[in-house]
């Protein structure tokens, strides 16, 4: 090691040496020593001598180590600490001294956890690699259609916090995470939500699973645009029916007149069926290409509608030619279940061909519309919540758009005018202008 990888000592290290220093008298747990490699001077080899309130040094050659170590015993190990909760080396005889009666309170305290200090322990604990140890863990339970953003909320997270100590999380980190996201993407509040609901998951997987944090920092909310999305009333959707292909009505017609999603109508198999109550149950998807058996959302149970009388004929005859494992509806040109593409690309030619808005959606013209149209009519809003599968009644809710030409009739209930009844008319009362 040269002599200029060594500090030099000089007046102002003593002036901050002594105002940093401990008062007399006061004894703080552990001794600070230099790394093994820093133990003798670079220029004349002999050891470093121990100065009292001032450090180790080499007076002749007016040098001093550059890396200190804090060696300590607690609860019967020892440990040698080398760096701070953030992994900064101890630089300096002042910094190790500093870190020192910072130690000192923890321990006074009942706080001080080794772990936090020992660098090669601190990397267990960095977000970075437990982001890592967390999406290997949750993966497999996440539908394969979501996987893909699932990683990539997971990975804005490992990349702002990266070395950050999981364990000294606080609320203020939260905060300033969520106005990084805000500062640095051109998110809605709903993807910002789910980006930090998901980092929550991950702190209550690093506290429940894990058992390494005692606590999860409360978060702050996340501003939500209402809930906005497209509908058809049933004059366009019986319109939007005509372009459909005869081989595919059957699907179309089902997502028309029952609401389901069409990842679970693609699901449908012939088990899924009781000609004898004439009833459907959902209990699968599809995500992307994947089967599952299990509905989409963690609170999704499976649920049972009645069969609408204009499908119940092709229902009956698919359950009676085929065997349980059959889905309900097949591409007729390949024999086998819908593919989301090809359903996709039927709907664009039907809703292409009705000359209807080209950003009108699969979903809007069948699960969106099936409800808006219900609740209209007057339909209960908890009778379409069991229609529709919902979880609780405020899913529901946002369905209940005002329909405008039943808003006109009950206006019409309310008026200014004083009504005085002469031979079965009314008369109105006169409203002037008086600015004139």
């Amino acid at each position: 090691m040269s002599h200029s990888d060594m500090a030099c000592l000089t007046d102002m290290d003593l002036i901050q040496y002594l105002l940093s220093s401990e008062s007399e008298g006061q004894k703080m747990k552990g001794v600070i020593r230099p790394i093994s490699r820093q133990t003798n001077c670079p220029a004349c080899n002999k050891k470093f001598q121990y100065i009292p309130k001032l450090g180790y040094a080499c007076l002749s050659c007016k040098t001093v180590p550059n890396r200190f170590r804090i060696d300590i015993h607690f609860s019967g190990e020892r440990y040698f600490i080398c760096s701070d909760k953030q992994g900064q080396a101890l630089d300096s005889f002042q910094r190790a001294l500093k870190l020192q009666s910072h130690i000192q309170t923890e321990i006074d305290n009942h706080s001080f956890d080794p772990s936090k200090y020992i660098k090669a322990e601190q990397k267990e604990y960095y977000v970075m690699n437990l982001c890592e140890k967390f999406l290997n863990f949750k993966i497999a339970s996440i539908a394969p259609s979501y996987q893909k953003d699932y990683k990539r909320m997971i990975a804005i997270a490992r990349d702002y916090f990266k070395t950050v100590d999981v364990r000294e999380i606080r609320k203020l980190d939260i905060i300033n995470y969520k106005e990084y996201l805000d500062n640095n993407y051109t998110f809605g509040g709903k993807t910002k939500k789910n980006i930090l609901d998901l980092f929550k998951t991950f702190l209550n997987y690093c506290k429940n699973d894990l058992e390494i944090t005692d606590t999860v920092p409360a978060f702050p909310e996340v501003e939500l645009t209402p809930f906005n999305f497209k509908w058809v009333i049933q004059e366009d959707q019986i319109a939007l029916f005509v372009h459909v292909p005869d081989k595919d009505k059957p699907i179309f017609a089902f997502l028309m007149l029952h609401g389901c999603r069409p990842s679970e109508a693609r699901a449908l198999k012939v088990k899924n069926v009781d000609l004898r109550t004439k009833t459907i149950t959902i209990t699968a998807t599809f995500s992307s290409s994947t089967y599952r058996e299990q509905r989409k959302g963690k609170k999704s149970k499976p649920f049972t509608i009645p069969i609408h009388p204009e499908l119940y004929e092709y229902v009956a005859e698919r359950v009676k030619n085929n065997l349980p494992e059959a889905f309900l509806f097949v591409n007729p040109r390949t024999n086998a279940h819908y593919s989301l593409n090809t359903l996709d690309r039927r709907w664009r030619q039907v809703r292409d061909k009705s000359g209807l808005d080209n950003t009108l959606r699969l979903y809007d013209a069948t699960r969106h519309s099936f409800a808006s149209n219900l609740v209209n009519s007057d339909s209960t809003l908890y009778k379409v919540s069991k229609l529709m599968g919902h979880s609780t009644m405020k899913m529901t809710e946002k369905y209940a758009h005002p329909d405008i030409e039943s808003l006109k009739v009950d206006m019409q209930k309310l008026t200014l005018n004083r009504e005085q009844t002469v031979n079965s008319r009314v008369i109105p009362l006169k409203i002037t202008n008086n600015n004139k």
